[in-house]
């Protein structure tokens, strides 16, 4: 597995999914400072997309509030907020159904400009 990146084979991918899926907590990290895991709000779990203040690009909050607002319909149900070491933070409720989960983390990626890391979308 290659430091600070997506592992690539199915297996990886796999366990994850089956992780967020069945509600078990789940952490993968997507490059250095980036990574998806499992998050409750409200005592709903979720998946969050979490960029550490240190990963984070010049103006990307910004761009990420302006795309989330005026495609209001295209990122529905994904919620934005900066936690408290100031990491921006992307949210979704987990549905029950796998493919519906690859959806939402496609979508969640677009939305913060991130499509390169998206090794799920073909899958």
């Amino acid at each position: 597995m290659n430091a600070g990146r997506v592992p690539d084979d199915e297996r990886h991918r796999r366990a994850f999914f089956d992780s967020l899926v069945s509600g078990d907590a789940a952490h993968l990290p997507l490059c250095l400072g980036i990574s998806l895991h499992t998050q409750h709000a409200n005592a709903r779990p979720g998946l969050a997309l979490k960029i550490t203040q240190a990963a984070l690009q010049a103006g990307q909050l910004q761009r990420v509030m302006e795309r989330r607002f005026d495609q209001a319909m295209a990122f529905d149900g994904c919620y934005i907020y900066l936690d408290t070491q100031g990491a921006l933070l992307i949210w979704h409720a987990l549905p029950a159904q796998r493919e519906a989960v690859e959806q939402i983390l496609s979508r969640m990626l677009s939305l913060a400009n991130l499509e390169a890391l998206d090794g799920f979308a073909s899958r």
